[in-house]
């Protein structure tokens, strides 16, 4: 049994040193609050690596760096960008036919979507939510049927550029009347017609045997493409083939701007389809996300959050902290919605051996359903113009908050199985 454990320093009431147990607080969540040089990232490297030392061998470390500055001994550090060529793949299935699928799959891609400043309208997110059920139908994983959802061997997971691409299909085929198998058989065509066009201009002396071979392969694809367009024609016996094309009808402009927007995902540099090299033999993983924009670092820490939080509930109820998640610049991930991904680990990722680490300036800054979720709250210094508020939020007294010496001595509150409330103690360090 290991009960994860951080030495704050010595009660500066009783002497007593002020140690912080896993298992004596009613759950492993923290928050440290302080203002600017109030040595935030100093405590965090200190919690975590008391958490290192105590917790369980197996124990993770997930931090999110908003400013690239929360470096952790022994950690794997991997900066996300633009011209990033590795990432993680949102369209990555949970094969469990409990926890994971498609339906859930696209709803959790689509929920981090929406809690950004650019947000999906009602007919847009209609719109994704068919074409990634589509894309994923097509390349053989079935929404309902579980059996599918499993990758390997030739069958791989669709990625965004797959996404993009089957979008633009959908709107060709919507342009000239037929299935998509057939729109793909027009474009290899066109494809050959341009190779075609370009060996003639390069070449001065196309030879006959050369030129004749260039035409018979651009007559293939002729009858390719011919072939697929009757065989679209050919397969309509009840009038369902056109589901799809109605279903287009009068969406044109609205899968336009679905398409526009999976293109902009997929520049952000964040969602590649190649995995990030983050060493799996250390324990701290930290993501560095300072060349995001706010509404970026936000879509990766939310989509993130949902893959660990759906792993951590899947292996099960834990007696030990296993994932210990760090958020720095928390403010930039708070909503008041109780289904919100950061409010609902904070309440139920407990039991899961999930233990999440919040810094921010104030708590000023926190939802009230995160801060009550939280079992510890460490202050290390605030700005006097956020003491009415954290008086409030905190249940503390203006005194105690003006105890507080920067870098000597901070507040603690740590609420003990059992107990309804918590009090502040003084701390030495």
């Amino acid at each position: 049994m290991f009960g994860v454990e951080v030495d704050f320093g010595q009660n500066a009431a009783s002497g007593a040193r002020a140690k912080w147990t896993s298992d004596r607080v009613v759950n492993a969540h923290m928050a440290v609050f302080g203002d600017t040089g109030m040595g935030k990232t100093h405590t965090l490297r200190k919690i975590v690596s008391a958490m290192q030392e105590t917790g369980h061998p197996r124990l993770r470390f997930h931090v999110f760096d908003a400013h690239g500055d929360v470096s952790i001994p022994g950690e794997s550090a991997v900066a996300f960008h633009e011209s990033a060529d590795f990432g993680f793949n949102p369209l990555e299935l949970n094969a469990d036919p409990e926890f994971g699928g498609v339906r859930k799959r696209i709803q959790s891609l689509i929920g981090a979507i929406k809690r950004t400043s650019v947000r999906l309208g009602p007919r847009q997110e209609r719109a994704l939510t068919k074409l990634l059920t589509g894309l994923y139908k097509r390349e053989g994983f079935i929404a309902d049927n579980p059996g599918t959802w499993q990758a390997g061997g030739d069958r791989r997971y669709p990625t965004l550029p797959d996404a993009i691409e089957f979008g633009k299909e959908r709107l060709k085929a919507y342009h000239v009347g037929a299935n998509q198998r057939a729109i793909r058989a027009l474009e290899e065509v066109n494809r050959c017609a341009r190779a075609m066009r370009a060996k003639k201009a390069t070449l001065q002396n196309v030879d006959d045997d050369g030129a004749a071979r260039l035409e018979r392969e651009l007559e293939a694809a002729r009858v390719r493409a011919i072939d697929a367009y009757k065989d679209a024609v050919c397969a309509i016996e009840t009038g369902e083939e056109f589901d799809e094309a109605l279903d287009l009808e009068g969406q044109k402009e609205t899968l336009e701007s679905v398409v526009d927007r999976l293109e902009n995902l997929y520049q952000i540099g964040i969602y590649r389809s190649t995995p990030p090299p983050l060493d799996p033999r250390s324990r701290v993983w930290r993501y560095i996300i300072k060349s995001l924009s706010k509404d970026e670092k936000k879509l990766f820490t939310l989509t993130r959050l949902e893959t660990i939080f759906t792993r951590a509930v899947q292996r099960g109820e834990q007696s030990e902290v296993l994932d210990c998640i760090v958020i720095d610049e928390a403010h930039l991930y708070q909503d008041k919605e109780e289904d919100y991904i950061v409010n609902r680990m904070a309440r139920e990722a407990r039991k899961f051996g999930v233990s999440m680490l919040f810094a921010s300036q104030s708590p000023t800054d926190f939802a009230d359903v995160l801060l009550a979720s939280l079992g510890t709250k460490v202050i290390l210094g605030l700005d006097p113009n956020f003491w009415p508020q954290a008086v409030r939020k905190l249940g503390l007294t203006e005194s105690q908050l003006k105890s507080i010496v920067p870098q000597r001595r901070i507040l603690l509150q740590m609420k003990g199985i059992g107990q309804l409330g918590s009090a502040a103690s003084l701390v030495i360090l």
